[in-house]
């Protein structure tokens, strides 16, 4: 009996971990599916109406695939870089929740493909672990609160 009252705890701290981090790598693997779709959506769009399309109809796309993946409040931030007929152009309109401490990648992108000049389109969606994801081992003393999962995807602009 005393066996079971000393190893219950550290069994039950074992379980919750490994709940707690497969979850965590869902919600990884989830944001890194909705920063390709977001890019597909972008590197699809005319090249007259990009500018435009992170002013909500991006984020909102991109929500609704977090949502459906299981991640119920979605995105804090969505960034569209695209080097469409212009200088590369960062577009963020909507302003990040607090907490949502993400930037995209400071690479540039890519401009010349063995002597052809391309066009791309890259996404960074954001989304905070907390609340998206249940906080199992916050009274343990190892908290996801102020986490951010940040994924970037690069696309050639195929119109």
């Amino acid at each position: 009996m005393l066996e079971l009252i000393l190893a219950t705890p550290a069994f039950l701290i074992i379980m919750l971990a490994i709940v707690e981090i497969s979850l965590i790598y869902v919600a990884i693997e989830q944001t890194a599916y909705a920063s390709r779709y977001a890019a597909k959506i972008a590197s699809e769009t005319p090249g007259g109406s990009i500018n435009a399309l992170n002013t909500g109809p991006l984020k909102t796309s991109v929500d609704r695939v977090l949502n459906t993946g299981g991640l119920p409040l979605g995105s804090c931030r969505v960034i569209l870089e695209h080097n469409v007929s212009v200088p590369t152009t960062i577009n963020d309109p909507v302003v990040a929740a607090p907490n949502c401490d993400c930037t995209p990648p400071v690479t540039s992108l890519p401009v010349v493909a063995g002597s052809v000049t391309t066009e791309s389109v890259r996404t960074t969606v954001c989304v905070p672990l907390d609340g998206n994801i249940p906080d199992f081992l916050s009274s343990f003393g190892f908290s996801i609160q102020n986490y951010v999962v940040e994924e970037s995807t690069t696309f050639s602009y195929e119109l």
